[in-house]
C-alpha cells in the first residue's frame, strides 16, 4: 500500500503543476470605462459655433471712360453690305488710332436680311476706352460724324483700382466681422477662441452709366458730355467662429 501511494502521488500532482504556469500567465483585465463616465460633461466639447457675415463697401471715383459705337451698312446683297461696312470700320479705326490715350477694339459683327425692305444689313460695334474723358468724347463725336451710332457711354474703374478697392473693402468686412463676434461673445459671457472657417466674396454691382444713345449724330453737333458718379465696390466676409467660456 505504501508503495502504491508513492506511485500515485506524483500522478495526482501533475495536473496541478501543469495548471500553475497557465494561471500565473493569465492577463489581468482592465475595468472598462462606464458609459456614463464617457458622457460626462467634462468630456464634452466646450466650444460654441457662431456663424456670422458682414458686408463692407468703398466708393471710388472712376478713372476710365468707355464708349461703344455701331457702324451699319445696307445693300442689295450680303457681300455689298459687308464691303460697305468693312470700309466704314476701317476708316473709323484709323480715326481712333490717331488719338493718343484711347484704345479702340472691334466687337460683334453680324449680317441679316430685312424682309420688309429686301435689303441686307451688316453691323459691327466699335469699343473705345481711355483714362481721360476729353479726347475720348471728342473722338466719339468725330465717329458720329462718320455715321456711327453711339450706343453707350460710361465710366468704370481700371483693373488695378478695382483690385485695390476690393482689398480695402475686404479688410473692412473682416474687421467688422471680428468686432461683431467679440460683441456677441461678450453678451453670452464667452470669448472668441478661434475662427474655424472664413470665406470672402464680392457683391456684384452695376457700373455707373451716364447715357445711352441709338441715333447717329448730325454734322456740326457737339461732342457728347459726361458727368461720372462714384463706383461702389463691395466685399462680404462670412465665417464660423468658435466661442469658449
Amino acid at each position: 500500500m505504501r508503495r502504491l501511494s508513492q506511485t500515485l502521488l506524483p500522478l495526482l500532482m501533475a495536473p496541478a503543476l501543469l495548471a500553475a504556469p497557465a494561471l500565473a500567465q493569465a492577463p489581468t483585465a482592465t475595468p472598462a470605462t462606464p458609459p456614463e463616465a464617457a458622457a460626462s460633461p467634462d468630456h464634452r466639447p466646450r466650444h460654441t459655433v457662431l456663424a456670422l457675415s458682414e458686408t463692407a463697401e468703398v466708393r471710388r471715383a472712376p478713372d476710365e471712360v468707355h464708349a461703344e459705337l455701331r457702324a451699319e451698312a445696307r445693300a442689295g446683297t450680303a457681300a455689298g453690305a459687308q464691303a460697305a461696312l468693312n470700309a466704314a470700320m476701317q476708316k473709323a479705326l484709323a480715326t481712333a488710332k490717331a488719338v493718343t490715350g484711347v484704345t479702340a477694339t472691334t466687337g460683334a459683327y453680324w449680317t441679316s436680311r430685312n424682309e420688309e425692305s429686301r435689303q441686307w444689313v451688316a453691323t459691327q460695334s466699335l469699343r473705345l476706352r481711355g483714362a481721360e474723358a476729353a479726347p475720348l468724347l471728342e473722338l466719339a463725336g468725330s465717329l458720329q460724324e462718320q455715321r456711327l451710332a453711339l450706343g453707350e457711354l460710361g465710366w468704370s474703374l481700371s483693373r488695378p483700382q478695382e483690385q485695390a478697392a476690393r482689398q480695402e473693402a475686404e479688410r473692412m468686412a473682416i474687421a467688422a466681422l471680428r468686432a461683431r463676434a467679440e460683441a456677441v461673445a461678450g453678451q453670452l459671457g464667452m470669448k472668441v477662441a478661434a475662427i474655424r472657417r472664413l470665406q470672402l466674396g464680392e457683391a456684384e454691382r452695376p457700373q455707373p452709366r451716364m447715357m445711352a444713345m441709338a441715333a447717329a449724330r448730325r454734322d456740326g453737333a457737339p461732342a457728347p458730355v459726361s458727368a461720372p458718379e462714384d463706383v461702389i465696390v463691395q466685399a462680404t466676409a462670412s465665417a464660423e467662429i468658435l466661442l469658449s467660456p
